[in-house]
């Protein structure tokens, strides 16, 4: 390979200092593009002259064509440096643009064919130098924009020049609605040149793109060339762009045709088109770039792809010479604008990040350069002759319309989905999957998340900042997973405190697991322990593991948290230990947890446990989580809150009202006798004679024949209920109310 010589590269700090120059450069640069070769008034400009489709497509061609001849110079410019190549021949342009302003002489002169050849000739030109230029930008561009910032770059980049199109584009408009005849074309192309050598002036200020001084052959250059176009990752890339540009490029380039000669658009109105697509890509720049930097560029990229690929329909079915053409062109525009953001921001960056090497830019961005060259000129030609080709056809089917447009967009749609294939094969920048990002935009509330998420850096205080994490978890949106993350670490205890419990509210993540993990085995005591718990309500079953080690921790909160949460994610086979535990066990609090989490694993096995547990604790709330934990077993757990609470409030008519909707249930079922106990016993309850209704309801439970109506679960509950009755009679209201529980949902068919 050969062995060069790479000039110092610019300091962080002079790169930050050079980016708005070259934000305010590309925005000049944009006035320039519009109203010239770029824009919709080029082409109306040839259309104004009575320029074959084909001849269009051929001189739009020479554009992208010209980018061969970067795998010729690309030593050259490398030694040359790519920043004084691109200014020279950047500038050379705007002078080639300026010989437009003598089309109307030559044509008034000469006649049309010496028109067209001048045009040609202007065209070819600018193409040349654009080219030159682009093969010295493209390296130089890698070099001054920071690899961390480049999606927000490219957001701002692209906000930045939007704005200056979308008003380019609104003085093009009015300026083409005026009966200036090709006067019209003229001025813009003046107006355009001069924003162009404004643009020359500030890309001076941008610093890097110094030559390499290359210490052997120039042949070894060209081998490196050679050896960059094997790349087989560089390949895919171009191979999936060749796909996409051979049926979206055309399509695109002839647009402005399609909507004023087929959908009868003014063309002022085809240019206003423009804006919609500008405001479309303005109103989506900052998330995209964002997403971009955030998510890997390849979701991004293959976004753009997708709405491209729906484009077509839009206009196959959109309403022709009506007065609501303009409106629905006006939305598909719109569209158009986001896909093309989505898809330059994605693709740019996943170029400079992944598929070029940052060590052999030089040659990798020659090769790009030369291959997109080639696939956009032959694109435009092979536009250009199907459309002449078709130029008879018309007809319908169904509701659509058909016109010599249509082959193109039926390869809209064929081609670009076939791209998504190539693309998915480009080695990413990033784990997040195309399914995980379109997801993040669909769960919870995106809106709310990142409105949140932009006042959270923004939070001036401590207060502030725990309500705004806490909001970020009520949003449940996975765009908020690297905010929550990073709340974690924040040196303020509340805002980590926050940042856990508004992660439990969260679906499970594994960024997010892998997060409360850290905490759960860190130092801080406090936070551990409800750390245990947050991955229990978070409900990710990938944390069993990390909770199973908690369980011997050397601190009794964290090992009851674990067990607790072990329990809530339903790991039976910890069941064994816990119970083992439970037996064992002296703290109260970790009993607790304990019989919590074998409550809700359904560990029938610790019944007799429990029941033990339950006739040992003193206090009432700690008896009535036993009790919930034995309810557990059986099933239906909001029947015995719900029971509970009715028993709170007046214990003997809710009692007596569950007896009575249990004889009504069982009344063609049981004996004569057993309805009767049941009924006196609903009665002595219904008048406040609490110990008497027990005893009964204890003969009642004591008389209940094995297997008739309860299965054996169910009467083992209820027989260590009836002992527990039987001892502490209406003094513990839980044994009264578990058995109703069981009674209720044990009860067979």
């Amino acid at each position: 390979m050969t062995a060069i010589t790479q000039p110092p590269a610019p300091t962080t700090t002079e790169k930050m200092r050079g980016l708005p120059w070259s934000l305010a450069a590309n925005a000049a640069n944009s006035v320039f593009a519009q109203f010239t070769f770029f824009g919709s008034v080029f082409v109306l400009f040839l259309s104004e002259l009575s320029i074959s489709n084909t001849q269009i497509g051929f001189l739009l061609s020479l554009f992208p064509f010209m980018g061969l001849v970067a795998l010729f110079i690309a030593p050259t410019v490398a030694r040359f440096g790519y920043k004084r190549t691109y200014i020279t021949f950047w500038g050379l342009r705007k002078l080639v643009t300026a010989l437009l302003l003598l089309v109307p002489w030559v044509l008034s002169q000469f006649g049309q064919e010496a028109a067209l050849l001048f045009i040609t000739v202007v065209t070819a030109g600018f193409g040349l130098c654009r080219a030159v230029a682009e093969t010295g930008y493209y390296p130089w561009i890698q070099e001054f924009v920071p690899a961390s910032i480049r999606g927000k770059y490219s957001a701002n980049n692209n906000v930045i020049s939007s704005v200056a199109s979308m008003g380019a584009v609104a003085v093009a408009s009015y300026v083409l609605g005026l009966s200036l005849g090709l006067n019209r074309f003229t001025l813009l192309f003046a107006v355009g040149v001069a924003f162009g050598l404004v643009s020359v002036w500030m890309f001076s200020r941008v610093p890097g793109g110094a030559a390499i001084k290359d210490s052997s052959a120039g042949s070894g250059s060209y081998r490196d060339l050679w050896s960059a176009a094997k790349d087989r990752n560089l390949l895919l890339y171009l191979a999936g762009i060749a796909l996409l540009t051979y049926g979206s490029g055309p399509l695109y380039s002839f647009m402005p045709i399609f909507m004023k000669n087929q959908i009868g658009l003014t063309e002022s109105g085809v240019v206003s088109l423009q804006t919609a697509a500008l405001v479309g890509g303005l109103v989506s720049a900052f998330l995209l770039g964002w997403s971009a930097d955030r998510y890997g560029s390849m979701p991004v990229m293959v976004s753009g792809v997708a709405m491209k690929i729906l484009l077509p329909f839009g206009w196959l079915l959109m309403p022709r010479n009506s007065e609501a053409s303009l409106y629905v062109a006006l939305i598909i525009a719109f569209v158009q604008g986001v896909a093309g953001i989505a898809w330059a921001v994605g693709s740019g960056r996943l170029l400079f990040v992944t598929v070029v090497p940052s060590e052999r830019k030089s040659e990798y961005m020659a090769v790009y350069y030369a291959a997109v060259g080639i696939i956009g000129g032959s694109s435009q030609l092979i536009g250009g002759s199907l459309l002449d080709i078709f130029a008879g056809i018309q007809g319908q089917f169904m509701f659509i319309t058909i016109d010599p447009f249509t082959p193109l967009m039926i390869a809209g749609v064929i081609l670009p989905l076939l791209s998504m294939l190539i693309f998915r094969r480009v080695r990413a920048d990033s784990p997040v999957s195309v399914g995980e990002f379109a997801g993040m935009f669909v769960q919870g509330n995106p809106v709310f998340a990142l409105e949140r998420m932009v006042r959270y850096y923004h939070a001036r205080d401590e207060r502030s900042a725990v309500v705004l994490t806490e909001k970020m978890g009520q949003a449940k949106s996975p765009l908020t997973v690297d905010e929550l993350v990073e709340a974690l670490d924040d040196p303020r205890f509340n805002v980590r405190l926050e940042a856990i419990i508004s992660i439990a509210r969260m679906k499970p993540h594994p960024r997010l697991t892998e997060a409360l993990v850290n905490v759960l085995h860190g130092t801080e005591l406090a936070l551990s322990a409800m750390a245990g718990w947050a991955l229990g309500r978070m409900g990710d079953e990938a944390a069993i593991p990390q909770l199973r080690e908690g369980l011997d921790s050397s601190y009794r909160s964290i090992r009851g948290q674990c067990a607790r949460a072990l329990g809530t994610l339903g790991d039976q086979e910890v069941i064994p230990l816990l119970h083992q535990r439970l037996q064992t066990e002296t703290d109260k609090g970790l009993r607790m947890a304990y019989a919590a989490a074998l409550g809700n694993l359904h560990a029938t096995e610790a019944i007799d446990t429990l029941f033990n547990l339950l006739g040992q604790t003193e206090n009432e709330g700690a008896r009535l989580e036993v009790s919930l934990s034995l309810a557990r077993m059986i099933g239906e757990e909001h029947h015995f809150i719900r029971l509970l609470r009715q028993t709170r409030s007046d214990t003997g008519t809710a009692v007596a009202r569950e007896l009575t909707q249990l004889r009504n249930r069982l009344s063609r079922s049981v004996s004569q006798q057993t309805r009767s106990t049941l009924s006196g016993c609903a009665d002595a309850f219904a008048k406040d004679a609490l110990n008497d209704g027990v005893s009964t309801l204890i003969q009642m439970i004591r008389a209940l024949p094995p297997s008739a109506y309860y299965d054996d679960l169910s009467l083992k509950l209820l027989h260590r209920c009836a002992d527990g009755m039987e001892t502490y009679k209406t003094e513990r209201m839980e044994y009264l109310i578990l058995a109703l529980h069981v009674l209720h949902t044990g009860v067979r068919g």
